[in-house]
């Protein structure tokens, strides 16, 4: 029902394309990560995706309005508090990906930003203890969806990435994690236009640009979880 509602209301305020379909795996466990600037980036993967998905999400999103902010508490997702390692909010992650589950991951943990920032850590980690695939996928767009003229609204999914086998231990094993990250993050980056790609920006200003609002920048403890 939700994803019905969520069609009408994409098709009336915008103009949706979908490409790669093809590149999503039928079955078997898989995660897909996302580039995240508005809030409407999940029901966009609700939305096209073919695969019922489970989402991790930010137990708080201060920069979300109250209406959009209900569709998480409707649909169900698990909560992640930034700046800190959430064992349960991996346990439930890996849980989803034993079963065969889909998971949508957005890597840079917030919309506060239409840049490409950097991944966060818990990617690379749920990719690696599950050995799930992860399908990268660019969204395009999305932070026009709300007023003004119709845009067109892109969802372009990657092929998907083998789960990196990460043997090392230590400083090691974290760097391997972080080569895998960016690896992923340079697929997303891909789909989106040039400006907008962060670090994998041509553009020095873009690049700057987006480590200047690498960071989260909501800082109390309520929003980290402590």
């Amino acid at each position: 029902m939700l994803r019905a509602i969520i069609g009408f209301l994409v098709r009336r305020l915008g103009y949706l394309e979908v490409e790669g379909l093809e590149n999503f795996p039928p079955t078997g466990p898989v995660i897909v990560a996302a580039n995240h600037f508005n809030f409407v980036d999940p029901p966009l993967l609700i939305l096209t995706n073919p695969r019922l998905t489970e989402f991790i999400g930010g137990a708080q999103r201060p920069n979300s309005p109250f209406w959009a902010q209900q569709i998480p508490k409707w649909y169900g997702f698990i909560e992640a508090f930034r700046g800190g390692y959430g064992r349960t909010t991996f346990r439930q992650s890996l849980d989803v990906l034993r079963q065969d589950g889909v998971l949508g991951i957005f890597p840079e943990g917030g919309s506060w930003a239409t840049l490409l920032r950097p991944a966060r850590p818990g990617l690379s980690y749920i990719a690696a203890e599950s050995g799930a695939q992860v399908v990268p996928a660019s969204i395009v767009g999305a932070e026009d969806l709300l007023g003004g003229k119709k845009q067109i609204i892109k969802v372009i999914y990657h092929p998907p990435l083998p789960a990196p086998i990460i043997k090392s231990s230590g400083r090691e094993r974290r760097e391997a994690l972080d080569m895998f990250s960016k690896e992923i993050m340079s697929h997303i980056a891909a789909g989106l236009p040039d400006e907008q790609r962060g670090a994998f920006s041509t553009s020095l200003q873009a690049r700057e640009a987006a480590a200047a609002v690498s960071e989260f920048p909501f800082e109390t403890p309520e929003h980290r979880g402590t």
